[in-house]
């Protein structure tokens, strides 16, 4: 699969179907409306359709879902034009559950991917088929599908309108997305993506995963971990619960509040999958990525049996304690060489392990 940054249908390399082939009713009925503007791959939307594209391909590629499981949403800082959308009055028109209020997106537009969606075939497929823009109304409790969907009156026409309505909806999760992108916004919370990661997910299962134990297990393999998410309160743990439903996207809040300065980056939704932040697809993306590289690495090790005993809680706080000096050292004090070719024997510890 060729990593893109950009989605072929944006740049007009790959065109739509033939009107009236088999697979363009294919394309109608999962939400794509040919009237609509092309989406400029230049835009903020276009961007996050084609780094959504980016994710979905690189984790495939790297074993690193559950089959092609996962959802992703950004919420956008420029209003995109009307022309690329449905028109609002023909927009299905959708309500939040009754515990989820966000009056705060009030006329926002949020990119989602769509339910059922593969995160694998959202670089290869026209975005239509895969991703939708929703537009929060002012009471905050209901929603429209700007994009990504059949319109109200298609759905209507449809003569199955069970069908029709359940072809194009947005991720099960997106109530976790809009909570959050409420409330946390502005401290560094644009993009957010949800992976079942097979490693993490296998380790969970063992008696590392624990969560007392399972942070300090990760850390304890690999010494980027503690530099990285200790200042900002580790790894949160959701015990598990049902996937969609209010309670999860309140405690994910909490947990994400609860951290430190910064804020947490990454929560593990216990035995699920992790749910992992940043200011763009990317970024959330790679903490994701980096629990589940980790958590590989010493499931493959423990299966192999390669000795890969992890760092002692001491040799991490040494770890810690110099990365930390190191930071804060002031860029006038002049650096003093170590002389590794001394005479007088073996050179001091460089990296201050007992």
């Amino acid at each position: 699969m060729e990593f893109t940054l950009v989605n072929p249908y944006l740049t007009q390399q790959q065109a739509p179907p033939p009107v009236l082939s088999y697979r363009y009713r294919q394309w109608c009925s999962r939400g794509y409306q040919q009237g609509l503007h092309p989406i400029s791959p230049d835009s903020e939307l276009g961007t996050c359709i084609g780094q959504m594209g980016w994710v979905g391909a690189h984790a495939h590629a790297h074993d690193y879902l559950w089959a092609s499981a996962g959802n992703m949403g950004v919420i956008l800082s420029e209003t995109v034009d009307a022309k690329c959308l449905i028109d609002y009055d023909e927009s299905p028109r959708y309500a939040l559950p009754a515990a989820i209020v966000v009056k705060g997106l009030a006329g926002r537009h949020v990119l989602l991917t769509k339910s059922g969606s593969r995160l694998d075939m959202i670089g290869i497929e026209h975005p239509a088929l895969n991703v939708t823009v929703i537009e929060v109304e002012p009471d905050g409790t209901h929603y429209r599908m700007r994009y990504g969907t059949q319109t109200q009156t298609e759905i209507d026409n449809d003569t199955d309108t069970e069908n029709a309505s359940s072809q194009c909806v947005p991720t099960s999760e997106m109530f976790h997305y809009l909570l959050i992108f409420e409330q946390l916004e502005k401290q560094g919370f644009q993009a957010l993506v949800h992976l079942q990661p097979k490693f993490l997910n296998l380790i969970s299962r063992t008696e590392h995963g624990h969560p007392d134990r399972f942070y300090n297990f990760l850390k304890g393999y690999e010494p980027e971990t503690p530099i990285i998410y200790d200042p900002s309160g580790g790894i949160g743990f959701v015990q598990e619960r049902v996937p969609g439903i209010p309670e999860l996207s309140y405690e994910s809040l909490r947990l994400f509040e609860n951290g430190a300065d910064p804020m947490r980056h990454i929560l593990y939704w216990v035995g699920h999958g992790t749910f992992s932040r940043g200011n763009h697809l990317l970024e959330a993306y790679k903490h994701a990525e980096y629990f589940e590289a980790v958590a590989r690495m010493a499931w493959e090790a423990n299966q192999r049996q390669v000795s890969a005993e992890a760092y002692s809680e001491e040799i991490v706080n040494c770890i810690l304690r110099e990365f930390n000096a190191n930071r804060t050292q002031s860029s006038d004090e002049p650096t003093v060489p170590i002389d590794v070719n001394k005479e007088d024997g073996t050179p001091e510890n460089l990296y201050n392990y007992p």
